[in-house]
């Protein structure tokens, strides 16, 4: 009987996680029978969930940013299916997939690597090192690894402090929550939408129809940008190195990161309809802050910053996610002995991507997704951050991981 379960096991089923394995796979430096992958609600579905409740019609990134690894395999599927009307122009920018384009090569590629074989449905809990191994504890029981590879991605939405003091029965939503439908959004309702990035933009053009009042407040005056940040941080060029010469998981990293990042940004496309909304009187465009809401018995009735007052029927908070590092998984392992630093950053290895233990010592876990934007930079989320993270994955394990352990020595 083998000493482990698997040699490595990844942690999350979203882009990060479903790239990783199929990276693994194809380099050969892990087994199909030694690779797990733990994730509870299926591979991409909570991407593919988040693109319907925000209307999302194609994706912002280019068609070579996808979770295959070859980077024109997206645009050989479509050629070959006679699809290349959902290649999407974008100008100064490739062509962008639709979201059904996308899903369905997704589909294509996880199916050549029968990925869904591996997948564990359930939650990972905790992970203890044991030795010269990993126990990864899961709501459905126990597995020892050499490896995990913790791609969880943000656990934590960010709610305006104002929606504390409702009642859980108030008509609020954020937009990311799961019983979140946009289909059942009454055709009649008076919706506010409290958010000032590409998502509240999709999601308020989306609700935009007659016969329904759409109200969108934002703080910032939107900032029309096509990519969320210089594509020198695409190239992983000297951008990335500078960012390594800064202290790990510090401020001054992380001050980097924000400043490198086109927080709220959207592209010009998204503005434009955004716009055509606005300039139809279909959409209402407020630029101020809400700063307080209260419950009347089926509506809400809500303060903004500038002194107005309005009464809606329904309240969508589109105000993106909070600190990628306060999922419960990393706060059972800062608590556990691995090294954090400003605001509980992982202290991430700049080369291999491996969180070091308090003593200093480089563990067994590596960290990919927004987790690790302070190695990666400020696409560390994204698809190419997930592409980034697959380099140095496969260039570790190829070197290190499938070493036979001490126990299995003897």
């Amino acid at each position: 009987m083998p000493v482990t379960d698997a040699a490595v096991t990844i942690v999350g089923g979203g882009v990060h996680g479903t790239h990783l394995a199929i990276r693994l796979l194809a380099a050969g430096v892990c087994e199909r029978d030694q690779l797990r992958i733990i994730e509870p609600t299926g591979l991409l579905e909570t991407l593919r969930r988040q693109c319907q409740q925000c209307g999302m019609e194609a994706f912002r990134s280019p068609l070579v940013h996808h979770i295959g690894r070859d980077p024109f395999s997206l645009r050989e599927f479509a050629k070959k299916r006679g699809r290349t009307d959902e290649l999407i122009p974008t100008e100064n920018g490739g062509d962008r997939p639709t979201v059904s384009l996308f899903f369905d090569h997704a589909e294509w590629v996880t199916g050549k690597h029968a990925l869904r074989a591996l997948l564990e449905p359930t939650r990972a809990t905790a992970i203890v090192e044991d030795g010269d191994q990993l126990q990864v504890e899961t709501q459905a029981g126990v597995h020892t690894t050499q490896w995990c590879l913790l791609a969880v991605g943000h656990r934590q939405l960010n709610r305006p402090e104002w929606v504390e003091g409702l009642p859980s029965t108030a008509a609020v939503n954020h937009v990311w929550d799961r019983e979140f439908e946009p289909d059942a959004v009454d055709q009649s309702a008076s919706v506010g939408i409290v958010g000032g990035g590409i998502t509240a933009a999709k999601l308020a053009a989306e609700l935009t129809q007659p016969g329904r009042k759409v109200r969108l407040f934002a703080r910032s005056p939107f900032q029309i940008n096509l990519r969320e940040a210089s594509i020198d941080w695409m190239h992983f060029s000297r951008v990335v190195d500078r960012l390594h010469e800064l202290p790990p998981a510090s401020q001054e990293r992380a001050e980097a990161v924000a400043a490198a990042r086109y927080n709220g940004s959207i592209p010009s496309h998204v503005f434009d309809r955004l716009r055509a909304a606005v300039e139809t009187d279909q959409l209402t465009l407020h630029q101020t802050e809400v700063v307080e809401a209260t419950d009347a018995g089926g509506t809400v009735v809500i303060t903004c910053g500038d002194g107005t007052a309005h009464c809606l029927d329904q309240i969508v908070c589109a105000t993106g996610f909070d600190s990628p590092y306060e999922g419960s998984l990393f706060r059972q392992l800062r608590n556990a002995g691995w090294q954090t630093g400003y605001r509980n950053a992982p202290v991430l290895d700049d080369e291999t991507l491996r969180w070091r233990r308090d003593d200093g010592s480089l563990s067994n876990i590596v960290v990919s997704g927004a987790a690790a934007q302070q190695v990666l930079g400020p696409f560390a989320r994204n698809i190419i951050g997930a592409r980034q993270a697959g380099d140095w994955v496969v260039d570790l394990l190829e070197t290190r991981s499938m070493e036979p352990t001490k126990q299995q020595q003897s």
